[in-house]
């Protein structure tokens, strides 16, 4: 099992707005590290928020007992990437792909290999007031089975209790037609997504989410007890170093709408 994490800034806008690239990572991505994919890239245009600058895409692609997604902020010249798959691969796979595929400036970016399982040791408290918004991964046991239906039912319903807007309803999927092993479930929202992984043999589910946007990361816990026994929980700041570049860029932009920036270079 493996979570990789890409939190990648100073990326080329065009390449961030491209949406055909974008689909081209997914399906890359999925064939160099030998992950099974259960369905085609889905990618998710998202340019009519309520924050201009959010604007972007949005794409994943659903693996047998995982996922890889993508979400880029051409104005803000950043995406950040998940990997999660029960099966072990190279992170470094994706390093090398990336920094030729969709370059950003590695000195400037967090590159985390297995987010799910090691120490995160150069992370620091979340702090909902001033990161650009928090990872939760958690692995549940299961109390009762879970099928298709409640599987998508808990994901659109936890959407908006938890103060996120949806972009698409949930995708849920089993990870074959035969015998599957998994059932998968993944929703967008404008603050990047959700997902499930739920592992019909040993019960075990392993629960995912990403947002852009701070929220009180304890809103989640009655709605994950609902579903078993919390056996594992992490949760990563992510965005942190970006927060104060977009700071800075909104008090330059402020400064140079002000005018004040002319009357200081004709002096």
């Amino acid at each position: 099992m493996k979570h990789t994490t890409l939190d990648a800034y100073n990326s080329n806008p065009r390449q961030l707005d491209d949406i055909k690239l974008i689909y081209e990572v997914l399906t890359t991505l999925a064939y160099k590290l030998k992950l099974n994919a259960i369905c085609p890239p889905q990618i998710v245009p998202y340019y009519y928020g309520k924050v201009k600058k959010d604007i972007g895409v949005s794409g994943f692609i659903l693996l047998e007992g995982g996922h890889i997604t993508i979400h880029t902020f051409p104005l803000r010249e950043c995406y950040f990437l998940d990997v999660f798959s029960v099966k072990d691969f190279d992170p470094e796979i994706i390093e090398n792909y990336l920094s030729l595929i969709l370059p950003y400036t590695a000195r400037e970016s967090l590159f985390i290999p297995d987010g799910r399982r090691t120490p995160l040791v150069h992370t620091r408290e979340y702090h909902p007031a001033s990161d650009f918004g928090p990872h939760v991964m958690v692995d549940i046991q299961t109390k009762d089975k879970i099928d298709m239906e409640k599987m998508s039912d808990f994901l659109e319903q936890l959407v908006p209790d938890i103060g996120m807007d949806p972009i698409t309803r949930s995708y849920v999927l089993k990870s074959s037609i035969r015998k599957p092993k998994f059932l998968t479930g993944i929703i967008v929202i404008a603050q990047s997504h959700i997902s499930m992984h739920y592992e019909y043999k040993t019960g075990k589910l392993y629960f995912d989410v990403f947002s852009c946007r701070a929220f009180d990361t304890s809103v989640l816990d009655p709605y994950l007890a609902m579903l078993g026994e919390n056996k594992f929980n992490i949760l990563v700041p992510r965005g942190s170093d970006h927060i104060d570049k977009v700071k800075a860029n909104h008090a330059r932009d402020e400064f140079r709408a002000s005018g004040r920036w002319q009357r200081q270079i004709r002096k």
